[in-house]
């Protein structure tokens, strides 16, 4: 009988742990998606609702986004998960809520941008106050966004650390246009943010077939002219798709070229892998492959597009498959630890 008894209790502790697993996704259990701030607060709400809604008709699945009130928020959000929250943590976000949870947060999608599975800092400036190196940064105001934001702040103050590179105030925006917007209402000498690959004129993709900027090249290659310290011309002029961008379609601030002529870049930093969608330890197998598969054909649609690429939400034009050993080297380049799988 106590056999029984027993057999019983183990049959109804597994049959309730099931019960709890198939809860998720549901209405009275629904899947938690978290965002980052980053750009427009506004914005992103906006599309991360219409994001969440689509893929939550493509799987069946009930989502609730969240768009978290800043960079730690977010991170906490993955910590105290029960194996219900996802997100697009940033790259500094996911390598520290990787080490944080033991290694067991599972990336899966990893954003493309313009065709490249990497992105940088960069180090935006007056040109009229006539920055040519970090050097010339000493002293100065810096504007940035977040002090949990990757290209914002961890790396650049890494980078200035290096440097010795010390200022005379800082100024705090909350978002990464807000940075470039007080930037070009003088509120600070110079602020980082995302950077971007310039993309090259059309008669570069049709007589140099397969040629790309890499990391390293001139950041402001079809962009600027360095000698002639001007727009190049109509015919050697690519597209600017950085942060200086995404204030220009805010349309208070002049047009994009109009922007690039009084904001320029002193540096870059990086490279660095991009952004991704992430599942908390113990989120189930099966329901992560759902939404994966959901996510890739959504972005490769015309209304996922525009909603995935949109300059005020995080540009994503694509993305592709991958493990945490995607980040084994940034982790390694900012001190984390990295697990036994990236071979250290």
């Amino acid at each position: 009988m106590r056999r029984i008894t027993l057999l019983v209790l183990v049959w109804a502790v597994a049959l309730g742990a099931l019960g709890l697993a198939q809860e998720i996704g549901t209405r009275d259990h629904p899947i938690i998606w978290v965002f980052p701030p980053s750009t427009n607060p506004a914005v992103i709400v906006d599309i991360a609702t219409k994001i969440a809604a689509d893929i939550g008709k493509m799987t069946g699945l009930f989502i609730e986004p969240r768009v978290m009130p800043d960079y730690a928020a977010l991170i906490e959000a993955f910590k105290s998960a029960e194996g219900d929250v996802m997100g697009v943590p940033t790259t500094d976000q996911y390598a520290r809520i990787s080490v944080e949870t033991n290694f067991k947060t599972t990336p899966r999608l990893a954003a493309v941008r313009y065709g490249y599975p990497y992105y940088f800092a960069s180090i935006y400036a007056p040109r009229d106050k006539g920055f040519t190196s970090v050097e010339d940064l000493k002293g100065k105001v810096w504007i940035y966004n977040d002090e949990g934001s990757t290209s914002g702040y961890k790396l650049p103050k890494m980078f200035f650390d290096q440097h010795g590179i010390t200022f005379s105030g800082v100024v705090k925006s909350g978002g990464h246009v807000n940075s470039m917007v007080a930037l070009l209402e003088g509120q600070g000498d110079f602020c980082t943010g995302y950077g971007s690959p310039p993309l090259p004129p059309d008669w570069v993709k049709d007589t140099m077939p397969g040629w790309r900027w890499e990391y390293g090249m001139y950041p402001e290659l079809w962009v600027w002219d360095p000698v002639a310290n001007t727009l190049p011309s109509d015919y050697y002029r690519g597209a600017c798709v950085d942060l200086r961008r995404a204030v220009a379609k805010l349309g208070t601030y002049g047009d994009i070229w109009d922007i690039v002529q009084k904001i320029g870049i002193v540096d870059t930093i990086g490279p660095m892998p991009n952004d991704c969608i992430a599942f908390s330890p113990g989120f189930p197998k099966d329901i992560q492959d759902r939404i994966v598969e959901a996510i890739i054909e959504h972005i490769h649609t015309p209304e996922g597009q525009a909603l995935w690429g949109n300059e005020n939400f995080y540009e994503w034009k694509d993305v592709e498959e991958i493990d945490d050993t995607y980040y084994c080297n940034y982790r390694a380049l900012v001190g984390l630890p990295n697990p036994p799988t990236c071979g250290e």
